[in-house]
This record gives C-alpha cells, sequence and structure tokens, in this order.
C-alpha cells in the first residue's frame, strides 16, 4: 500500500479561494494512452503539454487528494523568475544560466495559459524582499547584492526607515527589494489550472494509488478501480520514493504556515504602507511572509523531518514568529494553519527522467517548485513524446541529484545539517 501523502489539516489557501473545481471521483476502470499521477503544478504541466500533442488521445490525471489539498496549494505563492537568490554558490555559471531560462519558461508557460483562459488567482508582479534577520544573514545579503550587481539585476537597499514604513516591522537588520517575482494565490491557480485542462484529459481526485504492477501496458490500482495505461507519469513530489524510486536522491521535509483573517481599519497600518509585498529570508531556517491585497499576513515558518507537527506545535511556532515581527498584532490573527512537504535533494538538482519502460518521474523542487516544476514538467512530457529541444538536453544534464545514505546516517546527517543552520540564527554569528 502507498501512502497517499494526507495531512493534518486542510490548506488555508484552498479554504479561502474563491473559484474552487469540485473533483471527480474514478467509478469505473480505465484504458488510457498516457496517465499522469498527481496534479499538482508538475503533473498538471505534463497533462496540458500531453494534450497539446496529442489531441485525439486520452489522458488520465489523478491525485490522491481534493484539488489543491496537495502540497502545490500549500506553498507560499512566490514566483521569482531570476532566482539568483536561489541559486547555490557552487553552482557552476552554465547551471546557473538554465536554471534562470527553466523559471522563465514555466513563467512563460502559465502567464500563457491564465492570460487564455482568464483565470483569476491573484497574480501581481510587485517584485520581493530579501531580508536579513542576523549579523550572519546581512553578510549573506551583502554577497546577493554583489550577485545582482555582476549580473546587472537592479535591486534597492532599504534603510531602517524603510523597512518599518513598507513592512510594519523593526525585525530586521536589512532588506533588499528585487523587482523580478510575482505573488500568487496557489490554491486559486491549481483550481484554474485544473478547471482549464483540454477535454482530451480526464481528471479524478481523491484517487490514491495502491501499487502498480507490468509495464506493458502499466496497471495502476487506484481506489477500488484500475487504470491500464501505455505510459505513467509519476509528479508526486516527495511521495515519489513511496512507488520505489529516487529513495536514495531525496526526503521530505515540512513545512508550515498560517493565514490571518484579513485585518480590518484598525490594523490598517500595521503590515505596512504598501498595498501587498513579500519576504524572502536570507536565512534558511527563518520565516517567509506575505501581505495579500486583502489584508491578510501569510506567515511560513518551522521544520521537521519526515513526519508532520501536530496542529498545536505548528500554531505555537507561528505565534512565536509573528510576535517577533508584529507584536502589536492580535492574538487570534490565524485563521488558518497548515503544513507541506517539501522534496529536497542533497545538491538541489531537480529528480527528472525516464524511471522505467514508458514510466518517468519528476519531483525536487527544492522550494522553487511553482515556476520550476511547470517547465520540467513540460520538458518531461516532451521527452516521452520524444521531442527534444536544447533546454530538455540541458535539464537531463543539470537535473542528477546526489545521494542521500539510508537510515540510520540520513537521519543524524539531517539533524547535523538544522544544527549548522539554528547557529546561524544566533545573535553572534557572522560578526
Amino acid at each position: 500500500m502507498i501512502n497517499n501523502g494526507g495531512y493534518n489539516t486542510p490548506s488555508g489557501w484552498n479554504a479561502v479561494a474563491r473559484n474552487r473545481v469540485v473533483g471527480a471521483r474514478l467509478q469505473r476502470d480505465l484504458k488510457v494512452r498516457f496517465l499522469v499521477v498527481g496534479a499538482g503544478f508538475a503533473g498538471l504541466a505534463i497533462a496540458r503539454r500531453l494534450a497539446s500533442r496529442y489531441p485525439d488521445e486520452s489522458i488520465a490525471l489523478i491525485d490522491a487528494l481534493e484539488p489543491a489539498q496537495n502540497s502545490s496549494g500549500r506553498n507560499s505563492g512566490f514566483m521569482i523568475n531570476l532566482p539568483f537568490a536561489k541559486i547555490r554558490t557552487s553552482a557552476s555559471t552554465a547551471q546557473s544560466q538554465w536554471q534562470t531560462r527553466i523559471m522563465s519558461m514555466g513563467q512563460q508557460l502559465l502567464e500563457q495559459t491564465i492570460t487564455h483562459h482568464a483565470i483569476d488567482c491573484d497574480w501581481h508582479t510587485v517584485g520581493h524582499y530579501k531580508a536579513a534577520t542576523t549579523a550572519f544573514g546581512v553578510a549573506q545579503l551583502q554577497q546577493l547584492r554583489q550577485t545582482l550587481a555582476v549580473n546587472r539585476i537592479a535591486s534597492r537597499r532599504l534603510s531602517t526607515d524603510d523597512i518599518r514604513n513598507e513592512l510594519g516591522t523593526t525585525h530586521y537588520l536589512d532588506a533588499i527589494w528585487i523587482s523580478q517575482c510575482s505573488l500568487v494565490q496557489p490554491a486559486e491557480l491549481i483550481h484554474g489550472l485544473v478547471g482549464s485542462l483540454p477535454k482530451n484529459v480526464q481528471s479524478y481526485f481523491g484517487c490514491p494509488v495502491s501499487g502498480i504492477t507490468g509495464n506493458n501496458p502499466h496497471v495502476v490500482k487506484a481506489g477500488t478501480n484500475q487504470i491500464c495505461a501505455d505510459t505513467v507519469f509519476l509528479a508526486v513530489n516527495t511521495m515519489l520514493a513511496a512507488f520505489g524510486h529516487a529513495k536514495y536522491r531525496q526526503l521530505a521535509m515540512y513545512t508550515y504556515a498560517g493565514l490571518s483573517r484579513p485585518l480590518g481599519e484598525q490594523y490598517r497600518t500595521l503590515l505596512g504602507n504598501q498595498e501587498q509585498w513579500g519576504v524572502t529570508p536570507v536565512e534558511q531556517l527563518e520565516a517567509t511572509s506575505r501581505k495579500t491585497a486583502d489584508n491578510r499576513l501569510l506567515l511560513r515558518a518551522g521544520f521537521s523531518y519526515k513526519s508532520e507537527l501536530a496542529p498545536d506545535q505548528v500554531r505555537q511556532i507561528l505565534q512565536a514568529k509573528l510576535r517577533a515581527r508584529y507584536p502589536d498584532a492580535p492574538v487570534d490573527m490565524f485563521e488558518h494553519a497548515w503544513g507541506g512537504a517539501v522534496s529536497l535533494t542533497r545538491n538541489g538538482d531537480a529528480v527528472f527522467g525516464q524511471l522505467g519502460r514508458r514510466l518517468y518521474g519528476v519531483s525536487g523542487c527544492n522550494a522553487s517548485g511553482i515556476l520550476k516544476m511547470t517547465a520540467l514538467g513540460s520538458l518531461l512530457a516532451d521527452m516521452a513524446c520524444d521531442l527534444d529541444s536544447p533546454l530538455l538536453q540541458e535539464s537531463q544534464l543539470h537535473c542528477r541529484p546526489g545521494f542521500i545514505p539510508p537510515e540510520p546516517f540520513r537521519t543524524v546527517a539531517v539533524n547535523l545539517n538544522l544544527q549548522k543552520l539554528k547557529r546561524q540564527l544566533q545573535p553572534n554569528q557572522g560578526k
């Protein structure tokens, strides 16, 4: 039996989504040419690309959860299309340029789909802030400014007054603003992408896979039914190992988020004077935050390895981070709190490619899921259709995730790395 990746609490983004798609149930056996398992950004991109290549072929898309309740509907909604702040310092020039092209491809594909189908997902190109809360972070931010300057990417450094006025807090020691970022309501985007799939794509939800046998065709046990498919794509995020693939190439980390109720006139200036904004931290274990257009605060903080924290623990973590930033915020500010699994690889490379006979997989978003997974999903469909391109060739070259040892060594290594990252948050680090 394959674990379906369910979560302790619903996605807050999905709870406040205005235009929700009701997921159909699989109630009969199917025989299709293509089956996509996983209706996140990668899976939706695969299905859409296949449908455009083969408009007369049958394609099925299934997900264990309801629309936008999977990891794609739980992220923070940042789409950074020139990700110098996310490219690791050890990356080669060629790899950095490839990552930039991948992000640009993902953005172009989504923009085209959103425009064509008039998807309302609160997409706003407003840039984003990169902020530091420690001396270590200030030093890292200085390096980032130098990297941006070398690559001729404009940025604006904020003064202490700018930080307080624009973000409503004195929590940050240093911050810059970069224009290359769009913010989106991720659950609204997922619903829009599901609802606008081509007619030859049949989508089913609440449809967990319990096993896959054979390969000519593949026979997929889904709920009480089975699906026979010539070609199968696994776009299942952290669950890929449960299907028997990439077990030593990725691991699952859980992150947590809280979404406030819309703040009324009493708290109009609590979150600063900008209509909306997004902040990503320099320090890896610090909090990501957003002010939405309807004056909500999104705060993402906290990490756990392998398993999800209990809901009361999550709220305690979020409340502590909130108090550090906005001590005057109301105690009952968070209307929703939830967790989400992130697929991480040792060297930051995605899992991407052929896993077996007519079996393909993609995972390892490494916290850059929306644009990267949209692009890689489309390219994986091209690979299966024998449609080559320079970007596909580059992707095969740069998607080589490093080996991650088995247990118990894996847990030891993860804990050591977390301890190192926690030390970076200490006040005296980086001085």
